[in-house]
């Protein structure tokens, strides 16, 4: 309790610094912030998301607190403008990403996918498998973070969805950990939503490496639960990211060039054109609630049988498609609102 109440003070303390003195990197009118917001808003979430990890994981490793303070400052540079290099800070990622999987020797496998799973015994095919799926979750993670409350949202609705099937206990972290992340999680989704905050590239980064690295470790635990579970936990992210890809793809267009044609932007733009509202901040809260009640109804229905891979898979299924045939719809309707 005294260590959430001295974290409780900081996060605050923090949060009315860098509003009154801009002593964080702010809003400057990047493509995907400026959608939203019109006001400078400090990029501190992610300080607040690294603090909240280095507090349970620095007695236990001191190189997976290097790894997060490296996925941090690729972020942080990235929101101060240091970075500017969609390209360079791919590179970057990619290469931390390498060292952290190389280094805990961290493999995803079996995928219950016969011909797959025989290629990934091949170590070095399932390192470059693991690395893939940690690059696409980082830049997905980074993806949805358009909205307030979106990703911390999510990432609050997988922790939730591990606690209520007991999943968690198999992480590796132990119960006043667990509590005290739901805590601090909890306590910067409220400043998010309140408009105090932004999670910035850091904050989106190191969430998707720490979730990833956490689901690993329970797939890879005594724990009997089905992989398809573990993809339907992150297939929002992920899919965005392969779907943006896609989309990038086909329009011939630079697949590290950010835009704002990602699904919660649909979502938003649909709501503010249908009801006209100019209240942006209200539109963008509904947005990102609708999007992550959607989930907790799939991760409440998926976390009663973990283990069941067939029902998996039928909402991983059920989930692209729904929201294939929502972006088509919507993205028409956009456009008819704007024509009009």
């Amino acid at each position: 309790m005294v260590e959430n109440f001295i974290f409780f003070v900081f996060a605050l303390a923090l949060t009315y610094i860098a509003n009154r003195k801009n002593l964080f990197p702010n809003f400057t009118g990047d493509i995907h912030q400026k959608f939203f917001n019109e006001k400078k808003i400090p990029l501190i979430g992610g300080v607040l998301v690294l603090v909240t990890l280095l507090r349970f994981y620095y007695a236990h490793d001191y190189f997976i607190n290097l790894v997060f303070l490296s996925i941090f400052l690729i972020g942080f540079f990235s929101d101060s403008k240091i970075l500017s290099s969609p390209r360079l800070r791919l590179y970057l990622q990619l290469l931390i990403t390498i060292i952290f999987v190389l280094y805990f020797k961290i493999e995803v496998t079996p995928t219950k996918l016969n011909f797959f799973d025989n290629l990934l015994q091949n170590h070095y095919l399932s390192y470059s498998f693991t690395i893939f799926c940690f690059m696409i979750l980082i830049n997905g993670s980074n993806f949805i973070d358009g909205l307030n409350g979106l990703l911390l949202g999510y990432i609050l609705l997988i922790f939730f969805a591990l606690t209520t099937n007991n999943l968690i206990l198999f992480s590796g972290l132990d119960e006043l950990a667990i509590n005290y992340l739901f805590y601090s999680l909890i306590l910067i989704i409220v400043l998010n939503y309140s408009n105090f905050l932004y999670l910035g590239d850091s904050g989106a980064y190191l969430l998707g490496l720490f979730t990833g690295y956490i689901l690993i470790t329970i797939y890879n635990s005594p724990a009997i639960v089905s992989p398809y579970y573990i993809i339907l936990l992150l297939w929002y992210p992920c899919f965005e990211n392969l779907f943006s890809l896609l989309r990038k793809f086909l329009n011939s267009k630079s697949p590290v060039k950010p835009d704002n044609r990602h699904l919660h932007q649909i979502i938003f733009l649909f709501l503010k054109y249908k009801f006209k509202s100019k209240n942006i901040l209200l539109i963008n809260i509904i947005s990102s609630l609708m999007i992550n009640f959607y989930n907790l109804v799939i991760f409440f229905i998926a976390s009663k049988n973990p283990n069941l891979t067939i029902l998996q898979l039928k909402l991983i299924l059920v989930s692209i498609f729904i929201y294939c045939i929502l972006y088509y719809i919507l993205n028409k309707r956009i456009h008819l609102f704007i024509k009009k």
